[in-house]
């Protein structure tokens, strides 16, 4: 039916990961913790400005937590947005398209008025949060509409 989504067996715990990396990583974050001093070592970089580090050559030291957060966050929340619902139809479809057309008004609304608004690093900061916020919207969002679709009854069981 819906070849392009993920097995629902996926949605449960990609949906665990995926909201607990949000909350650990917006706590991590927000806290002002440094996380180049968090699980440091030797990684491949294939371009390393200077500017942010000492290390010089393709074999750089570098904290791989903020790495490691971000790739499981887009992983998993990646896989939770798109895995099928038990009982996949049309209308759920229809509520997964609006939550994403959704998301990605709100959210380049929200860069777009940061553009013209902050300058300097806090600009640099809201491109970071950019880079989470479009799956984070979207996946509230979708969770909302369905939770609401499944309360009215309407579902076919």
């Amino acid at each position: 039916m819906k070849n392009y989504l993920f097995p629902s067996r996926f949605k449960n715990i990609s949906g665990l990961i995926f909201y607990l990396t949000t909350i650990i990583g917006a706590i991590i974050y927000f806290s002002g913790v440094s996380m180049d001093e968090l699980l440091v070592m030797k990684v491949p970089a294939i371009i390393n400005e200077p500017i942010f580090t000492n290390n010089k050559g393709i074999w750089i030291e570098n904290g791989i937590l903020d790495e490691l957060i971000t790739v499981i966050l887009i992983i998993s929340g990646v896989i939770h947005s798109f895995s099928k619902e038990k009982m996949e139809d049309e209308y759920i479809s229809s509520i997964r398209l609006q939550a994403l057309t959704w998301s990605i008004y709100v959210n380049y609304s929200l860069v777009l008025l940061a553009t013209l608004l902050i300058f300097g690093m806090a600009y640099f900061h809201v491109m970071i949060i950019h880079l989470f916020s479009l799956i984070i919207l979207f996946n509230l969002r979708f969770q909302l509409k369905l939770r609401s679709y499944y309360k009215s009854g309407t579902d076919e069981e």
